[in-house]
């Protein structure tokens, strides 16, 4: 059984999921919403894309067959394995195994740029409550001041959400936290979602922000 004594704030947290088969957000395949979103007239035509915390990189590789160039992060082994294993297929996508916290656009090591689009597929629901202000700082480390953010927030709720992750936020929560930071361009409501969130769209449980820096 998983060890509750960790948190998700390290590597081995999310390591014991993967080995339990607890793993429920991994699709094997790419996110539905996301293939439908690549349709979207709001989906970005040409950039870079950071995809933090990233898993196994199905969604990752989705950018990357689409013609972006890619960098996937993640601190876990057993996503980090599959995400070079992708990697070696793709040209275009390089694998990055560090703890997204750590990105600096300044340090070679920790990734050496910005980009053009950040894709967030339910990071920012997975990290801890008392860290969303440092992913936010992250984000706007690693985005260029053209870029745009693309999050993919659920379970986008003012009700509690078992003890996470993910941990729910709701849509006041969200907006105070980007006040005077990031400048919301968009709101998407998914047209297709995963079988397991089926139905769960039409409750606004699940939402795509489009969002920009302030300047």
């Amino acid at each position: 059984m998983t060890n509750m004594a960790l948190t998700p704030n390290v590597p081995q947290y999310w390591e014991l999921l993967y080995e339990e088969g607890m793993d429920e957000w991994d699709l094997g395949e790419a996110t539905p919403a996301l293939l439908d979103f690549f349709e979207h007239p709001s989906c970005p035509k040409i950039g870079n894309v950071l995809v933090p915390a990233a898993g196994r990189g199905w969604d990752a590789e989705a950018w990357a067959k689409r013609g972006y160039d890619v960098v996937a992060v993640d601190f876990c082994s057993s996503a980090f394995d599959a995400l070079e294993k992708l990697s070696e297929n793709n040209s275009n996508l390089i694998a990055l195994n560090t703890d997204m916290f750590l990105l600096n656009s300044h340090d070679k090591k920790a990734c050496g740029m910005q980009f053009d689009i950040i894709y967030d597929y339910f990071g920012f629901n997975s990290v801890h409550p008392g860290r969303r202000d440092e992913c936010i700082e992250m984000w706007l480390k690693m985005l260029k001041d053209c870029g745009i953010l693309i999050g993919f927030f659920c379970p986008l709720s003012d009700e509690k959400y078992g003890e996470g992750p993910p941990y729910s936020i709701s849509r006041e929560e969200l907006e105070a936290r980007f006040g005077g930071m990031l400048e919301i361009k968009e709101k998407i409501v998914p047209k297709k979602s995963a079988t397991d969130r089926a139905g769960r769209d039409r409750t606004g449980i699940e939402e795509i922000w489009l969002l920009r820096k302030t300047l």
